[in-house]
């Protein structure tokens, strides 16, 4: 199955190597729907599971009801949004345009920044979830249609070759690969880059920094292309030197 896509969204003047930043202002599940699933050949334990089988998890009085009985709380959020990458579309992978990377904290609140890769950017949302955790096991959260508002930035111009996820408190730095290891060791080596070119570190500084405050979290469940994302405090870059703006 795919999930619900909307857009393209073209951005006049957008061009390769420049930066798209979509601000989320608000997510919300439409109520009296969501469900979670078993899918075939698709989770952790795919080997195990091998039935498909879906369970009613509708929304309401501020809760998704597992199972109609369960309550769990809202955590609204989008497994997609991304630019388009130079390839075309490609349902359900990640990469360094965004794409299906099932990162919890892409909520409301939150600012993803993802880079250009063609004329116009050609931005697209998809994969709501009213509850999700991070590392999804069986490959689904809640899933469920959802209201979304946002506001899209272009930043001209600007160095970014992976997604970077931003809150009040946190820079949230998204590596992919073929495995859990290459997605770790990419966004590992996002958040180093980052690190040592906007503060006063050096690249051997700032490993060992990353080391002792940096929160690794794995997105997507297992599939062709992982995701993961390497979370850092906001004060202790702010602290080591950088201005706090991501772009000029």
């Amino acid at each position: 199955p795919l999930a619900p896509i909307t857009g393209p969204i073209a951005i006049n003047g957008a061009e390769p190597g420049d930066v798209v930043t979509v601000d989320l202002l608000e997510i919300t599940p439409q109520e009296n729907e969501g469900l979670t699933a078993i899918l075939r050949d698709f989770g952790v334990l795919r080997k195990q599971f091998s039935d498909p089988q879906a369970l009613s998890c509708p929304v309401h009085d501020g809760k998704a009801w597992f199972g109609g009985r369960i309550p769990l709380p809202l955590t609204p959020n989008l497994g997609t949004i991304s630019t388009m990458p130079n390839e075309g579309y490609k349902p359900s992978y990640a990469g360094p345009y965004g794409g299906d990377f099932d990162q919890k904290d892409v909520a409301t609140g939150s600012k993803v920044h993802l880079p250009v890769m063609v004329p116009e950017a050609l931005v697209f949302f998809a994969d709501p979830h009213a509850s999700i955790s991070d590392g999804i096991i069986a490959g689904t959260g809640v899933e469920c249609t959802s209201k979304v508002r946002a506001r899209l930035l272009l930043n001209k111009r600007q160095p970014c070759n992976h997604p970077i996820i931003e809150n009040e408190d946190t820079i949230q730095f998204v590596g992919t690969g073929s495995s859990v290891e290459a997605a770790t060791e990419s966004a590992a080596e996002h958040a180093l880059g980052f690190t040592a070119d906007r503060t006063g570190l050096t690249r051997d500084e700032a490993y060992m920094l990353l080391s002792i405050v940096g929160e690794l979290r794995i997105g997507t469940s297992p599939r062709p292309v992982m995701a993961t994302r390497l979370i850092v405090p906001r004060e202790t870059l702010i602290a080591a030197g950088w201005s706090g703006n991501l772009w000029n």
